[in-house]
């Protein structure tokens, strides 16, 4: 598989870390089983990955120095991540009973919000300053995660500009 179309897929896994809290609010707000919109035009789309483009290298950076701040505060990403997904389920007492690791766990934990805090800012700066409207951005990005249709328009044009 090509370097360059693995980033490009990632980047999209990471960005929705930057809309996850947009996301559950969106969610809240709509009906469980409203259709999400997939009909936008060639341009919005194009637009979209252009944005996305854009917002890659940042996303890159961040992937990198997160990695880096859990190895320099001396634990493994899977087990970060093992942690984390314990954390999000209840159960980090039961992925770990040493009170140190847990400390470390937490102390890392900011650190990597932190980080995810600053690339949110970045991310929406870039989208503010582009000619898409926030919600639109967003719209577009909740139809690729959920619609074929969007998902084989942008993997498209992401292939197309490799």
């Amino acid at each position: 598989m090509n370097f360059k179309i693995t980033i490009k897929s990632l980047s999209f896994l990471v960005l929705s870390v930057v809309f996850l809290s947009a996301s559950a609010f969106a969610q809240q707000m709509t009906p469980p089983q409203a259709p999400v919109q997939d009909d936008f035009s060639d341009s919005e789309i194009e637009s979209f990955v252009k944005i996305n483009e854009e917002i890659m290298p940042v996303q890159e950076k961040v992937q990198q120095n997160m990695v880096k701040t859990i190895q320099d505060n001396g634990m493994e990403v899977p087990r970060f991540q093992e942690l984390a997904q314990a954390q999000s389920a209840g159960t980090l007492r039961e992925a770990t009973e040493d009170l140190d690791e847990i400390e470390k766990f937490n102390t890392i934990g900011q650190e990597v919000m932190k980080l995810q805090q600053d690339m949110q800012v970045e991310v929406q700066g870039i989208i503010e300053k582009s000619d898409m409207p926030a919600e639109k951005f967003e719209a577009i990005y909740m139809a690729y995660n959920t619609s074929p249709k969007v998902k084989e328009k942008v993997d498209k044009l992401l292939k197309k500009d490799q």
